[in-house]
């Protein structure tokens, strides 16, 4: 997030894009390096938060760790949410905002949601540039660098997937080319494996993908790596080893409770243990090893 840009952070409704931010911020608060990447410490932090009350943030910033910061909660007050539907006003009301924070130049801003503020049709090409570009000019004037967290909102029909987690975002053409980097996050549902999914999506540097848990008191921390060999290995020990039929819900269940995975995940693995030739069908719903031992 080099220092003036606008970058993004993505995610489904209640996947936990808050509490992911709450171990950014504390890195960032800390100066400690962040997915891999040195960090300098802002002048300081500010939030402006729109969809929520304050206490549900801060319940997460509490259990992280994270230092005292100032925000600003529209949810909390008496704000005349009327002049929001004046989408040529928006990025003045924006900026209005902003300096209600009272940040010092050279300050990390983050906005929940950051949509809420650019004027057009979040799926129009042309609106999210133009709008991007009015809310950039606030966020320059003021010298500030911000995150931008918005909700994922494309859906399609039931057999269609996206090929890219990132197509995935609601007016992701204009949203990735016109901002700095787009970070995202996915359920273990979403991301058809066990583990969360946390994608960066840079300009300068190739993209990457990091897996995340959470534990006991809901945070994230990194997965334990497990790849799709080790995943394959598992599944199939589920299958008894003298080749005996097993129907497919008794596997099912079997690979979900060694790998606490979603039985979508577990059907996923199960098919490609049936691709790979490793696992043959034998009957409606049976299947067994291909290869007793």
């Amino acid at each position: 997030m080099p220092f003036g840009s606008i970058s993004t952070l993505s995610g489904a409704s209640g996947v936990g894009k808050t509490a992911f931010l709450t171990s950014m911020i504390l890195a960032i608060q800390r100066g400690e390096p962040l997915f891999g990447f040195a960090t300098h410490v802002p002048t300081a932090i500010g939030m402006l938060v729109c969809d929520r009350p304050w206490r549900d943030h801060q319940a997460w910033l509490d259990k992280a760790g994270c230092a005292p910061f100032s925000y600003l909660s529209l949810w909390d007050q008496d704000y005349q949410w009327e002049v929001l539907r004046d989408y040529k006003s928006l990025p003045k009301i924006f900026g209005s905002l902003v300096d209600a924070l009272g940040l010092p130049a050279g300050a990390w801003l983050i906005v929940e949601p950051i949509t809420l503020f650019i004027p057009g049709r979040l799926h129009d090409y042309r609106d999210m540039a133009i709008g991007l570009g009015l809310l950039g000019q606030q966020l320059r004037a003021r010298q500030l660098t911000t995150l931008g967290v918005f909700h994922i909102g494309k859906q399609k029909g039931k057999h269609e997937q996206y090929g890219r987690p990132q197509d995935r975002i609601l007016g992701s053409a204009a949203l990735i080319g016109y901002t700095e980097t787009a970070f995202y996050l996915l359920s273990p549902e979403e991301a058809e494996r066990r583990t969360y999914e946390f994608g960066i999506i840079p300009h300068q540097i190739q993209s990457s993908t990091l897996q995340y848990v959470r534990d006991a008191s809901g945070l994230f921390v990194p997965a334990e790596y497990f790849d799709d060999v080790q995943e394959e290995e598992v599944a199939l020990s589920v299958l008894p080893l003298d080749a005996t039929p097993m129907t497919s819900a008794v596997w099912c269940l079997g690979i979900q409770r060694l790998l606490h995975v979603s039985v979508r995940s577990a059907e996923r693995l199960m098919r490609r243990l049936r691709a790979g030739g490793r696992v043959v069908r034998v009957g409606q719903g049976k299947y067994r090893r291909a290869v007793p031992q």
